[in-house]
């Protein structure tokens, strides 16, 4: 009985360190969008479901002038939250994006929060991103 206690009061650590691993969505969520900000978008497909990636080339191709100033962005990324389902397949991770820049303005953005759904495909996470 007591090992048994001690294997339920584990498991909540074990799904922590499996879901916090390289593959993540909290991972996969930062890659993301680091690609995207900096117009690396075809390092952003990588991480994406494949109705996201026509969005990624619509995006593409509205930024084409701004290329140049994307990829100059010193881009960060801060993590606020992860929410994964319960079935384990689908989670939204909110994120806080620093330095982006506003792609009708010009401008550097100090600033942004963002939240992400990702969907997990054959044990992968990828970003399902519609535009709004």
């Amino acid at each position: 009985m007591r090992k048994l206690k001690i294997i339920f009061a584990l498991l909540p650590l074990l799904a922590i360190a499996a879901c916090s691993g390289g593959g993540g969505p909290e991972v996969v969520a930062e890659k993301f969008l680091k690609a995207v900000y900096t117009a690396d978008f075809e390092g952003a497909k990588q991480y994406c479901t494949d109705d996201t990636k026509q969005t990624i080339d619509f995006i593409a191709a509205f930024a084409s002038e701004k290329k140049d100033e994307m990829k100059k962005a010193d881009v960060k990324i801060e993590q606020k939250s992860v929410v994964i389902a319960e079935d384990g397949n689908s989670a939204e991770v909110e994120v806080i994006v620093y330095g982006s820049l506003d792609l009708d303005k010009g401008e550097v953005i100090e600033q942004k929060e963002e939240k992400i759904q990702l969907v997990k495909i054959d044990d992968k996470w990828l970003v399902e991103y519609k535009l709004k």
